[in-house]
């Protein structure tokens, strides 16, 4: 009897034993899987709910701010200021003059002494050399360097009843040949060879004439060849011309040539002498002279049909320096007497009267 109602006991408790088990490990399980009360998870913040939604963002009404525009550059400075009258200006007015364009400059004080008509434009003719033999000898650094002749330089200025210096297709000559040959006989076949051999064309040396007369500052000047040749597109003022002249003057290889009376070209087998290049300038100017002081030392003379008969002169007096233009002369002797008579009513009798 006992043993049976031990082993009913036995079972009983075995029973309640597996029963709390089955209990305990179904909550280990439901804790593990996160399925708890919703008691215990009603206040807990889901992690997405947590985040911002970057898709949901409203756009920024503000417009952005615009790129500062960058300040321009300066002007580079000009290499010269235009010349102003001087206290003792003179309008030139002179009965026996044939011009209606001159002016006379102290390149010394930058002053206009006296001028007639000195800013308006006229055709420059040959006082274009000038500028031509400063773009040329900036752009050198070897005159003894040498040049040969092609007929496509040669041909169109004959055609054009251009002066010439007298160089030949085929002749190789130097480059100083071609500098003294372009001002003192005023050779255009001088002028031609010099843009092609510096620029490599016309077109691009005559784009150096006017990038050096914008460094110049000159704003009444335009180039459309190097010799002068007439074209409406080519332009310069005596005021303009003068200041052209006296940047020249301060370069030493120009100066040289602006103030030679002759020069011998080098020796080749179309001129086995050489060609003697004697200044046209020189010898209109021989036997005249400026009454009352003063020398014509170079300068550069010039002629077309449109601009008559033009000068440049240089002048010393004094221990100063000058520079008279005039324009539309009637001949080559009336454009000396009249750079001759402005000298001589409107050059100072006394530094003083300056």
């Amino acid at each position: 009897m006992s043993f049976k109602a031990n082993e009913k006991g036995g079972a009983a408790a075995v029973a309640v034993m597996i029963v709390i088990i089955i209990l305990a490990v179904g909550s280990a399980v439901m804790a593990v899987s996160g399925k708890g009360t919703v008691e215990s998870n009603k206040n807990v913040p889901l992690i997405e709910d947590s985040r911002e939604d970057s898709s949901q963002e409203e756009p920024s009404s503000a417009e952005p701010e615009p790129e500062p525009e960058p300040e321009p550059e300066p002007e580079p400075e000009k290499l010269m200021a235009y010349p102003e009258k001087s206290l003792n200006y003179k309008d030139i007015d002179i009965d026996i003059l044939t011009t209606d364009y001159g002016v006379l400059i102290n390149t010394d004080s930058n002053a206009i002494l006296a001028g007639k008509n000195y800013d308006k434009k006229i055709y420059p003719a040959s006082l274009t050399k000038v500028m031509t033999l400063l773009v040329a000898v900036e752009n050198m650094d070897d005159f003894s360097r040498t040049y040969t002749f092609k007929s496509d330089i040669i041909d169109p200025l004959i055609s054009e009843n251009a002066s010439r210096a007298g160089f030949e297709a085929g002749e190789k000559v130097t480059y100083d040949d071609l500098l003294y040959a372009s001002i003192l006989v005023s050779g255009a076949d001088a002028t031609s060879a010099l843009a092609d051999a510096v620029a490599g064309s016309e077109k691009d040396f005559v784009a150096l004439m006017n990038q050096k007369a914008d460094e110049l500052g000159l704003t009444s000047t335009h180039f459309m060849n190097s010799s002068g040749l007439h074209n409406k597109k080519h332009y310069s003022t005596c005021q303009d011309l003068a200041m052209i002249v006296e940047y020249a003057m301060q370069n030493e290889k120009c100066r040289e040539i602006l103030t030679a009376a002759q020069f011998v070209t080098s020796k080749t087998e179309q001129h086995p002498d050489g060609i003697t290049l004697n200044s046209i300038l020189a010898g209109r100017l021989n036997g005249y002279y400026i009454e009352g002081g003063g020398d014509i030392v170079g300068g550069k003379t010039g002629f077309t049909d449109e601009s008559g008969y033009s000068l440049a002169t240089i002048a010393q007096k004094d221990d100063k320096n000058y520079v008279c233009v005039t324009v539309k002369s009637s001949d080559e002797w009336k454009s000396i007497e009249d750079n001759i008579a402005i000298y001589e009513h409107y050059l100072p009798q006394t530094p003083a009267e300056e």
